[in-house]
């Protein structure tokens, strides 16, 4: 940056504050109350106890009420002042100096104004100050001149003007050509703007170093890990490493995204590696919120503020004091095992299998979208491993080829030729042939044949071919035997005769004798003429076919072979060649019976089947090579359960994707073991682990931080005594601002105060040469660049905080005007500056547990989306945090003139209306009211006090909320303020011709976007619009510009159904079976919750392993269910095996969290009536005896 850009940051500062007093003193009746006038008895009153009511000093009634009037003005721009700037700004203004044509007032007597009642108390310091104009001056004649010589003959001084003062003064100024006046003012005066304006700056030093000269920053990265004190999420744990690589930067910091609590921890982490920070905020209540996070956290008085230093070193001492060692390192140690534990299982379920390069959740996934699909696939065919890899590449234009040539055509149930192998036509023509021959009449006689001829055998009826074998193999042995021996070779016991004729080396229990007598008597049963080569087997199958004949046959017959049996055998022989001959071409499914094994009756069916419906191997060849591609691939299976539904092309590849996507999913499972160890009951209590463990580094984070801060200050208290006992007594003293604390603690004042909170234009109450590591420019964007180039130069490095969406550089008017029309301010911002020179970060996740009041309004219009929002419960079931209330009756002024359709009295009454129902029924939560019209706000604010008074019950309510006070403000006036609920009340109502107002007041700013976007932030809860318009007022038409911001509040657009994203196919089957229990579900909620449900009054999230939200885990398993459940909702977690497995009994327990009792649940008997079936739609009575049932009970029922 050059000259020119310093330069004109000086002339914005200088415009600051407007025509300053204490430079250029004017009287004023608008802004300054004349005390010389009042009476003296109050006079004296206020100058020796430095109190009097005002109306002590006033005592004439037309003047006290003038005097009213100043004093409130005088009040209310000094609170705006104090509040934005934080400075003070009311001062009893003592003496007058005349100088070169200007008027500069001498003493400033600091004044507390306090309202008791219709009337105001004046409360001075008990130590003047001198202006800082004043002293400038005097030091260009006395170099030596030093402000606590003349302020120590105010001392003990019952004047507020003492003559001494004025005697000295004079004697000063002597050489100058100066007069002395007096003067006795009570006005708005900021001693403080002066001396930022009179400070010098150092632009070498500092950032302001690497600004101005170009200077490189002493940048000192920290070497010690981050310790969190305070819950953060992923972008907030990003900038605290960013701010501990020792990089200047900007950080936008969006509606609710927890800016303070990363500013608390970046303090706590800057502490521990011994850097000093400069916290810098104009607005006291952002440094008073900073002070009360900090003591929430348990590190009070971590950073010492400029206007409470005496209380926040108290504060840090104490903690000091109390502070105990902890743990760190095990809960550090603990929350890495947590978090391996957890990070193991998603990366098992998320990390690609090394063959396939697919997921487990991949699978899981597909497998959930194939079964939500219109026409979902459901064969169970398997594909081999070691086929799943390449299959995948190569598979697509066999499909199409394979059902191109109709494979698919044809069902396994309904072509018996279906699977069917040949290798050429000819063995088609010979199959087809010979099952024609054999097939219907023929078959049907020859099955006769044999059948009758068994059966007239009196043996058991044969079911299948199979069997027939078995009946003709026993005849045809009965046969041979019969050939050979005597038909009483099956009347005898055959056992000792078999045993006698085995071959000697088998063993036998008979003797040799016996063995002798036996084997003659088994060559007995040989005829005569016959010749038997093995003796020993033949009698084994004569007994067998005894056993075989007694087996089948029906009668106590003995064996016997009627002629014919070789005719029978023939036949049999010529049917088992064809049915072996077919065996051999149809499909080889192990699971289909063979043909000899078909009853006979189904066999002949199935025969002529054959015979009939050859239509499947008329393109046999044609399909056969692609068969037999797709049977090498392993899909086989695949083309028997497809064919069942003869699908289309697309429905073909559906099939496949679910037989490949469940073949990896077991493939993937085969390999990871483990996976299958990974129940839902110790998922959870991993899960719970991982919590814990989170909750307790916190807690570590803290109590060690504590130590740490303890262990330094305990030891600056042993290498410096002197400096102890010096901070000792200024303490006791029970005052103590940061001048003092340096000096009198120097090194060990460091140690107690490891940042320090102050305003930029209070820069000149830090020590001099107190330098720091780090400065945090908070409210960045509403800070002037001007303002904060001091502090700049105290620190080598500089961050940011800021939102430019919502605020840029603030100014005010010390001196009241008669126009109070605020102009836009434009100056540099110390964000844009930072942005500009630096990188820029941002942290945009809303943490608000009430949700963000019209969120999906800020983040499309203001933030381009950025704001990461979560649902609340209430917008599942359908409610809104925007309501509108039109003003009707009188809403048209009476007049044309200009300004008549401002403030009108009907929109007055109905703000004040809602102001006290609010009151009345909701007084823990606080109010704020925010009009465009500034007379509007003081009218409304009137009305009420009046209504008050009127309802002192109600009084509590607006002395209550503290920083959150009930106020009604102007939209200009609106500055970072947060309230329950927000009432904007436009405060400008139709013209006598019903039109809208062509002055809006504020809207007609070019900050009314500004403006707009701060007030809706500034609702924690919800809002109200009250308006005299409604949306046919802005429709059809061209808006001007000044009505653009107006329609949106009241012609929302933004109150539409919340938008939900594509539904997660795997949850859809779990949001039917909790709607058949009655639930309603919404999937992917906002496009945030991937299946919300509710029942009632309750509304659960269900958070699955695939649907998490958040950057890191313990974003995903710690914070957001955290916030989730804060915010209303119930919170259910369910894992990929589980709700894959097992999605019933999910289901049922997320009925069971909403409050259904599965157990216990009425069935109803009959189906409740249609209306128009029930008695009273016809004009019947009700006709149920069941109340008086329930009246005649018998007593002993109970």
């Amino acid at each position: 940056m050059d000259e020119s850009k310093y330069q004109s940051w000086q002339r914005q500062l200088a415009d600051i504050g407007g025509t300053n007093p204490l430079l250029q003193f004017e009287p004023s009746s608008l802004g300054q109350l004349d005390l010389f006038r009042a009476h003296p008895s109050g006079l004296a009153q206020l100058s020796t106890a430095k109190t009097a009511n005002l109306s002590s000093l006033v005592r004439e009634e037309i003047a006290l009420s003038r005097a009213l009037a100043v004093a409130k003005k005088i009040k209310r721009k000094a609170d705006r002042i104090e509040d934005n700037f934080g400075v003070p700004a009311s001062f009893v203004a003592a003496g007058l100096v005349r100088y070169l044509d200007r008027g500069l007032p001498i003493l400033l007597w600091q004044t507390h104004i306090l309202r008791h009642g219709t009337d105001f108390e004046l409360r001075l310091s008990n130590l003047p100050q001198i202006n800082p104009a004043v002293a400038e001056i005097v030091r260009k004649y006395r170099p030596d001149f030093r402000e606590s010589d003349l302020l120590a003959i105010c001392a003990g001084q019952s004047d507020l003007l003492p003559v001494g003062v004025m005697s000295l003064l004079a004697e000063y100024l002597q050489p100058a050509n100066s007069d002395l006046e007096k003067l006795l003012v009570l006005g708005n005066f900021v001693p403080d703007l002066v001396r930022l304006q009179l400070q010098p700056i150092d632009l070498a030093a500092g950032v302001a170093g690497y600004l101005f000269e170009q200077k490189q920053l002493s940048i000192q990265p920290s070497v010690t890990p981050i310790t969190l004190v305070q819950n953060a999420d992923q972008s907030q744990v990003a900038v605290i490493e960013k701010a501990n690589s020792g990089k200047s930067f900007a950080v936008q910091t969006l509606p609710g995204c927890g800016y303070l609590q990363t500013v608390v921890n970046l303090l706590a982490n800057l502490a521990l590696d011994g850097k000093r920070a400069l916290v810098v905020a104009p607005r006291k209540q952002t440094l008073d919120e900073l002070a009360e996070r900090l003591s929430q956290a348990g590190l009070a008085g971590l950073a010492v503020r400029e206007s409470d230093s005496w209380s926040d070193a108290v504060a840090a001492i104490s903690r000091n004091e109390k502070a105990v060692p902890g743990d760190l390192i095990s809960a550090r140690a603990r929350y890495q095992t947590s978090n391996k534990e957890v990070a193991d299982y998603f990366t098992a379920i998320g990390e690609p299998d090394p063959e396939l390069a697919i997921t487990l959740m991949q699978c899981i996934t597909e497998l959930a979208e194939l079964a939500a699909s219109t026409h979902p696939p459901t064969n169970s065919a398997r594909i081999r491993l070691e086929l799943l890899p390449q299959i995948k590449n190569v598979i697509e234009p066999l499909l199409a080829q394979a059902h191109e040539a109709g494979l698919f055509s044809y069902q396994p149930t309904s072509n018996p030729w279906f699977g069917a192998r040949f290798s050429s036509q000819v063995e088609i023509d010979k199959a087809l042939s010979a099952v024609k021959q054999l097939a219907g009449e023929n078959w049907r006689m020859l099955s006769y044949q044999i059948s009758r001829y068994l059966t007239d055998l009196d043996l058991a009826k044969s079911d299948s071919v199979e069997q027939w074998s078995e009946q003709l193999r026993l005849l045809l042995g009965i046969r041979y035997t019969l050939d050979r021996f005597l038909p009483t070779i099956f009347d005898h016991p055959l056992a000792d005769l078999i045993a006698a004729t085995a071959p000697r080396g088998v063993a036998s229990e008979l003797s040799g004798a016996q063995r002798r007598r036996y084997k003659k008597l088994a060559k007995e049963f040989i005829r005569p003429g016959s010749s038997v080569p093995n003796l020993h087997q033949a009698l084994v199958a004569a007994k067998e076919q005894r056993e075989g004949w007694e087996k089948f046959n029906t009668t106590s017959a003995p064996p016997s072979v009627p002629l014919g049996l070789a005719d029978v055998q023939s036949k049999f022989e010529s049917i088992v060649e064809v049915l072996n001959l077919l065996q051999g071409h149809l499909d080889p499914n192990p699971d289909l019976p063979l043909l000899v094994r078909l009853p006979l009756e189904e066999l002949g069916m199935k025969l002529e089947l054959l015979a009939i419906n050859t239509e499947l191997l008329n393109r046999l060849e044609e399909r056969r090579p692609i068969t037999e591609k797709l049977q090498s691939l392993g899909l086989g299976q695949f083309i028997r359960e497809v064919s069942e539904s003869s699908p289309s092309l697309d429905q073909v590849k559906r099939e496949f994707e679910l037989s490949w996507w469940q073949s990896a999913l077991e493939a993937i499972v085969s390999r990871s073991p483990e996976l299958l160890e990974y129940s839902a009951d110790r998922l959870a209590m991993i899960e719970l682990g991982f919590e814990q463990a989170g909750n307790h580094l916190i807690e570590q984070g803290v109590i060690s931080t504590q130590h740490a801060l303890a262990e330094r200050w305990r030891s600056g208290i042993a290498k410096h005594p002197a400096n102890a006992d010096k901070l000792r007594a200024q303490l006791r003293q029970r005052s103590l601002n940061l001048k003092e604390g340096y000096s009198s603690g120097g090194e060990l004042w460091k140690a107690l105060s490891p940042a320090v909170a102050i305003s930029p234009y209070r820069i000149s109450q830090l020590a001099k040469g107190e330098q720091f590591d780090v400065l945090l420019i908070l409210d960045a964007a509403s800070t002037g660049a001007a303002e904060i180039l001091p502090a700049l130069s105290l620190a080598e490095q500089a961050i940011a905080f800021g939102d430019p969406v919502i605020s840029a550089p603030e100014n005010f008017d010390t001196v009241a005007r008669v126009s109070s029309e605020k102009e836009p301010a434009e100056r540099d911002s110390a964000y844009q500056l930072v942005a500009d020179q630096f990188e820029v970060v941002s942290i945009n996740r809303n943490w608000r547990t009430s949700g963000q009041v019209l969120g999906k309004y800020l983040n499309q219009t203001f933030y381009n989306n950025q704001l990461v929002l979560e649902p609340t419960p209430a917008m599942l079931f359908g409610e809104h945090n925007f309501e509108h209330f039109e003003v009707t009756e009188n809403a048209r002024a009476i007049a044309s003139a200009d300004g008549s359709t401002e403030s009108l009295a009907s929109e007055v009454e109905q703000v004040v209306a809602l102001v006290l129902s609010h009151a009345r029924w909701t007084p823990d939560e606080s109010l704020l009211v925010v009009s465009a019209s500034k007379l509007h706000a003081e009218r409304v604010e009137e009305r009420v006090a009046q209504e008050v008074a009127k309802q002192p019950e109600l009084a509590e309510f607006f002395d209550a909320h503290g920083r959150e006070r009930f106020e009604c403000l102007s939209m200009s006036e609106l500055t970072h303020r947060l309230a329950d609920r927000v009432i904007f009340t436009v405060g400008f109502g139709r013209t006598a011709e019903g039109r809208i107002s062509g002055t809006l007041g504020d809207f007609n700013s070019a900050s009314a976007g500004r403006w707009m976007v701060n007030q809706v932030v500034s609702a924690r809860k919800r809002m109200t619009a009250v308006s005299c318009y409604n949306f046919e007022d802005f429709a059809g038409m061209s808006l001007p510009e000044n009505q653009r911001w107006l329609k949106d509040l009241v012609a929302p657009s933004f109150l539409q159904e919340t938008p939900d994203g594509k539904p997660d196919p795997l949850l859809q089957d779990l949001a039917k079976r909790l709607e058949k229990l009655g639930i309603k579900v919404v999937l992917n909620f906002a496009s945030r919750i991937g299946l919300a449900a509710s029942y009632g009054s309750k509304a659960v999230v269900v958070d699955a392993d695939w649907s998490l939200v958040g950057d890191s885990l313990d974003e995903q398993l710690r914070l957001r269910p955290g916030l989730l459940r804060a915010m209303g909702w119930e919170y259910q977690r369910v894992h990929a095996f589980e709700i894959f497995a097992k999605p019933q009994d999910v289901a049922n327990r997320i009925a069971q969290t909403l409050g259904i009792n599965l157990q216990g649940k009425p069935e109803k008997l009959f189906d409740e009536l249609a209306t128009e079936d029930r008695p009273e739609r016809w004009g019947d009575g009700d006709d149920s005896n069941d109340d008086r049932l329930r009246d005649d009970k018998p007593p002993h029922w109970g």
